[in-house]
């Protein structure tokens, strides 16, 4: 009977860590999404800035702002671009990593899940 009792809060606690990593894991699926989202967004636009001539006086370039654009030098949106890309790029990494993490977790704990209930089909 003691047995049955710690064999069941074992099973308990495997299965809450399990379906607690599972969410976290979606969650930083999510956002790695939006990251790389805004990381192409970024790229792209730079891209089409750079194909722009230099002449400021017959292009002018924009930043949104709110729901208004400010006018800005071809130079500081360039920059600005460049270094959102890199910080989304490093966001990225970061995310796969925890992401990486988190099936490790999830996947031990189905393993270890299956492992105890196995045994305990076994000890019956």
């Amino acid at each position: 009977m003691q047995v049955d009792e710690s064999l069941r809060q074992a099973v308990m606690q495997l299965q809450s860590q399990q379906i607690e990593a599972s969410r976290q894991l979606s969650t930083i699926r999510t956002q790695l999404n939006q990251k790389e989202r805004e990381q192409k967004l970024n790229t792209l636009t730079l891209r089409e800035i750079e194909s722009l001539p230099r002449d400021s006086s017959q292009v002018g370039c924009y930043r949104a702002v709110g729901r208004m654009f400010m006018q800005e030098s071809r130079n500081n949106v360039e920059n600005t671009l460049k270094q959102k890309t890199k910080h989304s790029q490093e966001d990225v990494g970061i995310l796969e990593k925890k992401a990486k993490y988190l099936e490790n977790e999830v996947n031990t704990a189905q393993t270890s899940l299956r492992d105890i209930l196995q045994q305990a089909a076994l000890n019956r």
